[in-house]
């Protein structure tokens, strides 16, 4: 592990309190304005590609000018998510682009680790350490909880098999646990949304994955539901889960599905509640037929 200076690690805590100069103030609202127009003209959960783009592009911009801006950065985050699940349509581009994600999400856990005097190495560090030192810091919790979406997309698009052998599923892993510790209530209980999904679909492989418990899956996202209980997509992937490993609980599993097929989009994200909406669709069919 390299050695932090002082010196530096000094300069990153003050530059996440004070303006860079030659900053454009007005980017972080133009990002987030473009942000909540991100469902303009949208059909069912596809979206045009141009709001979101303009909120990437004032991101960016933003980050370049101040590359420690940890709101620009889990935001710009947010919106590529978006753009991979609601705009792109090709596999190779999806996996293009969270493979950019991973990295940018890397380089902000790398600063968030190295502001909090933890140096440049936070992913060998054990999620309660670093929890500790990072409590009570939003944009940290979210530099977490978007590292562990777009690594696990990542590993969705590279293959799971392939993604396990890779260490991803300890990553997320850890990632989410993190989140958890800091504030288990952002996202929509973002943190244990992911970690229930994960031990849901991580295969399990003796000496890589022996630790996913399918029996967590399920407490974590019904832990999720309950921080959250409005979540529609806690409730797809909990019912996706109790289909796949608890067959004998088919019967909530139903229950569920019906339930989020009545469901009105929620207009402050209806791409993304349509996309929910729809797969419950599909899945209830099929068993149906």
């Amino acid at each position: 592990m390299k050695t932090v200076a002082p010196f530096l690690a000094l300069t990153l805590l003050l530059s996440a309190v004070s303006p860079v100069s030659g900053q454009d103030p007005d980017l972080m609202e133009r990002g987030d304005a473009a942000y909540l127009r991100r469902a303009e003209e949208h059909s069912g959960a596809v979206a045009r590609g141009e709001p979101i783009g303009e909120s990437i592009s004032a991101y960016e911009e933003l980050l370049t000018q101040d590359p420690e801006n940890l709101e620009a950065r889990w935001k710009l985050l947010r919106s590529l998510y978006f753009q991979g699940e609601h705009v792109l349509q090709d596999a190779d581009e999806r996996l293009a682009l969270y493979e950019k994600a991973r990295e940018i999400a890397d380089v902000g856990r790398e600063q968030v680790a190295i502001a909090a005097g933890l140096g440049d190495d936070p992913d060998s560090l054990k999620a309660e350490k670093l929890a500790a030192a990072l409590a009570d810091t939003t944009d940290s919790a979210q530099i977490y909880f978007w590292s562990s979406v777009h690594w696990g997309l990542w590993g969705r698009y590279r293959g799971k098999i392939a993604a396990a052998r890779e260490g991803v599923a300890k990553k997320i892993r850890n990632f989410s646990e993190v989140v958890i510790e800091i504030d288990e209530e952002i996202e929509e209980a973002g943190g244990h949304r992911v970690l229930g999904r994960l031990h849901s679909e991580a295969p399990k492989l003796p000496f890589v994955t022996g630790w996913v418990d399918r029996k967590t899956a399920i407490s974590e996202l019904r832990r999720a539901h309950e921080l959250a209980p409005d979540a529609p997509l806690t409730l797809y992937f909990l019912a996706e889960a109790l289909l796949e490993h608890f067959p004998d609980q088919e019967p909530e599993a139903l229950e569920i599905l019906e339930d989020l097929v009545q469901r009105t989009p929620d207009p402050a994200y209806v791409v993304e509640h349509t996309q929910v909406i729809e797969d419950a669709r599909v899945l209830l069919d099929s068993l149906e037929n």
